[in-house]
């Protein structure tokens, strides 16, 4: 049967209420459905004795200072009514001396009161019951020792009580060992210790027996508990030691302590709840000292709880779901909450929830791990409210330099009225033309929710259809523009800017002189970090002795140096079906800063 399974019955013979309910909680959460009997006097357990069938209790915990009888004359007078139930000691003293006398004398184990623990109480009782139920076997017949011998799940040895000489070994102890039973009964117990047995190598410990250092035949060292029992064997003396391999754990238990450790000492905030019964009932059952300095609740006022009793005015409904929803489905969640602490004060907690599953794979609590973050939330907002402040500052400025510029492109137009010199007019109607481009591009950062990046393709679309309104009054010329969206920092968008503006000025002016009607393709596009703008028309063409270096007009000088600050190249060349194609191309800097 699954020991999990068994009905036990226990005889808890303690005086002191608060033990025996510890003692009574322990065994209600590691066996199922226990019977408990409780006397708290040696007179109570003894008419209990009297009264009741002995083979009915599985075990018998008894505490050595009842008040009306204690110590070895305790022991004494229980082993008279117990016969071979095991009997567990429970006692706040730490006399090693005692103890072994105690085991001596046929108790079974011998634990501390404050090492006690709900796994060490099983595992001493379980053992208990198993050595008691072993040897009983054993002391009945003779005649089943060799199958009960061999069959010993776990590593056995007889020894010569004079000799120390192995004298047989069971099946268990070969194969856990690596020697074959020949090359055990040709050794002495010795032989299998990796430490001299004094006193300082062997180590007494609460509910577990005597520790030692055994070597395995390919040098491993492990750490083993071990049961001795004298017997008689072939009319001499022998002992019967039966050992059980603790080494992993032994490191389990290392590596549990520390993890508590961890766990109360961290600033972090632990929550444990128990998910087992109904989710709305998942209650906390354990907060470390984090949580309680972080929060102002003590220990005592939080267990029992529920996890959303912080929640409160300003906690997200959103966030409080998903906290309940991870509870329900039994799953992790990361969440960054409101709650409040004890004293009304808000406390932002960053949360990770994670399900932690038992021994039969049932994920019966969670365990919570709180940051407070109330420090960074609070200069999260500082951040977002001057940042927002400086994005309406810096509109503000996009929107006065824009005005500004058009203030200046207004005076231009005034200067255009009142000026009969046509060169003039021509050269102020091009400035005129560079300021409304510059203009329009702050017009655009002011509308666009980047301050320092712009969605390029709009510029040229604009650019395009307003130098077209400027120039093509009189002409049908027809335009077609061809844009992929990207977007490029302002320190590359404004000289890009007044290329293309100085390019299709140039083209309305000078490509289609003479003629009624033509047309004008633009083109954008950006593959990987490399740009490409390209301007094509079918107007008269370049002379035949064009050379672009001889230039020295001003359009021509802002072009070059342009083109240069974008630390990029362009083609002007005729076309061979006739008019002209200019090319301008340049790689992207998203990483530059505006400046």
């Amino acid at each position: 049967m699954d020991q999990r399974e068994k009905r036990y019955t226990f005889f808890v013979i303690e005086d002191s209420r608060g033990d025996y309910t510890l003692v009574e909680e322990y065994l209600n959460e590691q066996f199922r459905f226990p019977s408990i009997v409780h006397a708290a006097t040696y007179k109570e357990a003894e008419e209990i004795f009297e009264k009741t069938e002995i083979h009915n209790f599985d075990c018998i915990l008894l505490d050595l200072s009842l008040p009306d009888k204690s110590g070895e004359a305790l022991i004494e007078s229980v082993i008279q009514h117990t016969g071979n139930i095991p009997i567990v000691v429970l006692t706040g003293y730490t006399d090693i001396n005692f103890s072994m006398n105690s085991l001596a004398r046929g108790i079974s184990d011998y634990l501390l009161k404050d090492e006690l623990s709900p796994s060490l109480l099983h595992k001493s009782i379980i053992y208990s019951i198993k050595r008691s139920n072993f040897s009983e076997t054993i002391k009945e017949s003779e005649k089943k020792y060799r199958d009960l011998f061999e069959l010993s799940p776990e590593p056995m040895w007889l020894i010569d009580s004079n000799t120390e000489q192995i004298l047989d070994v069971n099946k268990a102890a070969v194969k856990h060992y690596g020697y074959s039973k020949n090359e055990f009964l040709a050794m002495t117990v010795e032989d299998i210790y990796a430490e001299p047995i004094t006193e300082a190598a062997c180590k007494s410990v609460s509910g577990n027996g005597v520790y030692v250092k055994h070597r395995k035949k390919n040098g491993d060292i492990i750490t083993v508990e071990t049961d001795c029992n004298q017997i008689s064997y072939k009319n001499r003396d022998a002992r019967l030691i039966l050992a059980n391999d603790v080494t992993e754990k032994l490191k389990d238990d290392q590596h549990r302590k520390l993890l508590e450790s961890v766990i109360t000492n961290t600033a972090e905030s632990v929550v444990i709840i128990d998910t087992s019964g109904k989710t709305h009932e998942a209650k906390i059952v354990y907060v470390n000292d984090g949580f309680c300095s972080m929060t102002g609740y003590s220990a005592e006022e939080v267990l029992g709880r529920t996890i959303d009793f912080m929640h409160g005015e300003k906690t997200d409904p959103g966030d409080a779901g998903r906290i309940r929803e991870a509870i329900i489905e039994k799953r992790s969640c990361e969440v960054e909450v409101i709650n409040y602490r004890k004293d009304g004060s808000t406390l932002w907690m960053q949360t990770l929830m994670v399900p932690v599953a038992s021994k039969a794979g049932d994920y019966d609590h969670m365990v919570a791990i709180g940051r407070d973050i109330t420090e960074r939330k609070r200069s999260e907002n500082e951040l977002q409210e001057s940042l927002e402040e400086k994005e309406i500052l810096l509109a503000e400025i996009h929107h006065r330099v824009k005005n500004n510029l058009a203030l200046v492109s207004g005076m231009l137009q005034m200067q255009v009225f009142d000026e009969e010199n046509e060169e003039v007019i021509n050269k102020l109607n091009n400035s005129m033309l560079r300021v409304e481009t510059m203009a329009s591009i702050h017009q655009l950062l002011y509308e666009s929710s980047s301050f320092s990046r712009l969605e390029f393709s709009r510029i040229v679309d604009k650019l395009m259809k307003a130098i077209h309104s400027s120039f093509s009054a009189d002409k049908n010329i027809e335009i077609e523009i061809e844009t992929e969206p990207f977007e490029l920092n302002i320190n590359q968008a404004v000289p890009c800017s007044l290329i293309i503006n100085e390019v299709i000025t140039n083209t309305y002016k000078h490509a289609f002189k003479g003629r009624d009607k033509g047309w004008i393709k633009s083109s954008l596009h950006r593959e990987n970090e490399q740009v490409m703008f390209k301007i094509e028309d079918d107007g008269n063409g370049l002379p035949e002795d064009f050379d672009i270096d001889q230039l020295s007009s001003l359009g021509t000088k802002i072009i070059t140096a342009l083109v240069k600050q974008l630390g990029g190249t362009f083609t002007l060349e005729p076309r061979k079906e006739g008019g002209t194609k200019f090319q301008l191309e340049f790689l992207v800097k998203d990483d530059e800063v505006a400046e």
